[in-house]
């Protein structure tokens, strides 16, 4: 989808401190091959914050270097992987109960970790489709550290989580950056090897059951052969919606100043990303996510706040965003920097 008017008015994170892979692997967390093989240096650690709070904490950043005020909200997603907080409980409303005083409507989205890129898709479709919708606030949010869950032993995605939240302010007034494109596709047939064996009733956290991928995974058919599908399968439409968004933008991969990824501790996983689509690691943001920890919906939004932060991007840079969650949903987005925003170092 080719879009017109949306823009970035605000970016926000929230990354709590981070915990050196080597102190994990001290303390028999995380296994001393996989430290050495997967190339992680840290990861996020939020302790007991809940991931709510991290989400309002972002949120208000970017609020504040948005120049607009809580009553110019119009719409909010909020995007996690993991749960939030009771069951039943609806933690978006608690979100923007901390924001705005607008009964403006909340949702929550689940697209594992694409969620919060495949949600500016939503949002800017909501904006567009009424005049007088003028701004979107999107948060994402997760804190993995529960009694069932190590997070340096995922079991895919080369294996280590990381904590934070982050924030995005769309408007269709103001902004420092452009949304010049944004599309979304699903490989729906792999369901089935993310499901297992498992069966769907009762659900397996309401019995204590922990999440293993890797066992999912090797039983639908081998672990190696299954994760060489997925990959296979993933990487053919990831590749097609990224260089179709970039052409909706006017673009060629030539074009792209830098990319904002999944986060991975090994250049072999970013280059079977980027490699298809023209494009190299050293327009990633490998070395500046390793140490953090894959942060669920989080990654790609952290990573373009950090590219502003630290003038890697300035004006007329553009910023290709690819995000994909579980094997199955896909967001590739086109972002173009406008112009240097106050809180944002000189570009290099």
């Amino acid at each position: 989808m080719k879009t017109t008017d949306i823009r970035i008015a605000g970016l926000g994170t929230y990354i709590p401190e981070i915990v050196d892979a080597r102190k994990a692997v001290a303390l028999g967390l995380y296994d001393a091959e996989e430290y050495e093989f997967y190339g992680w240096t840290g990861a996020a650690v939020a302790g007991d914050m809940p991931a709510p709070d991290m989400a309002i904490a972002a949120a208000q950043q970017a609020m504040d270097r948005s120049g607009l005020h809580p009553h110019d909200i119009d719409f909010h997603i909020h995007a996690c992987g993991h749960e939030q907080g009771p069951e039943g409980w609806s933690p978006q409303h608690y979100i923007l109960r901390h924001l705005t005083d607008r009964d403006v409507p909340s949702f929550r989205v689940w697209q594992a970790c694409s969620g919060l890129i495949g949600s500016l898709e939503l949002a800017a479709c909501y904006l567009k489709a009424v005049p007088e919708r003028n701004a979107a606030l999107l948060t994402g949010a997760d804190n993995v550290g529960t009694p069932n869950f190590n997070r340096w032993a995922f079991g895919i995605q080369n294996g280590v989580l990381g904590d934070g939240g982050s924030a995005v302010l769309l408007s269709k007034s103001e902004g420092f950056a452009s949304l010049l494109s944004i599309n979304t596709g699903s490989t729906a047939e792999v369901e089935e090897q993310y499901r297992g064996t498992e069966p769907l009733f009762p659900p397996s956290l309401t019995i204590g059951r922990g999440m293993d991928f890797k066992e999912r995974l090797a039983a639908a058919g081998g672990l190696e052969e299954t994760v060489a599908e997925v990959v296979r399968r993933q990487g053919e439409l990831r590749t097609e919606i990224a260089l179709r968004t970039l052409a909706e933008a006017g673009l060629e991969p030539g074009d792209v100043t830098r990319v904002c990824h999944v986060f991975t501790g090994q250049e072999s996983y970013l280059k079977v990303i980027l490699d298809p689509m023209g494009l190299s690691p050293e327009q990633g943001l490998l070395d500046f996510g390793r140490n953090l920890g894959h942060m669920t919906v989080n990654d790609q939004i952290v990573g373009l706040t950090h590219l502003v932060e630290t003038g890697q991007v300035g004006p007329g840079d553009h910023v290709l965003i690819v995000a994909h969650g579980g094997g199955v949903s896909i967001t590739c987005a086109v972002v173009r920097i406008d112009e240097q925003p106050s809180w944002a170092a000189a570009a290099a």
